[in-house]
């Protein structure tokens, strides 16, 4: 049987691959994007791009302890 690795396009069991999560971080972060959009954008339901980005959000900015290096003042925006 062949088998091909494609860790490197995505995670094991991934609903996106790799590309598609960066997409999804841009859109949301730099291109305020909503998340019906983006869902709209990759063709996959609401809850689907969602689960997705909440997951990399916290495996690239929760899970890194270096986060707040260097920070000193961290400011809230009331809205």
């Amino acid at each position: 049987m062949w088998r091909q690795d494609l860790t490197a396009a995505a995670e094991p069991r991934a609903k996106l691959s790799r590309a598609a999560l960066r997409w999804v971080l841009e859109g949301l972060v730099v291109q305020h994007l909503s998340m019906s959009r983006i869902a709209e954008g990759l063709d996959v339901a609401w809850n689907t791009a969602n689960d997705a980005i909440l997951a990399e959000g916290r495996r690239v900015l929760l899970s890194d302890p270096a986060r707040f290096d260097g920070v000193e003042v961290i400011g809230v925006d009331e809205r």
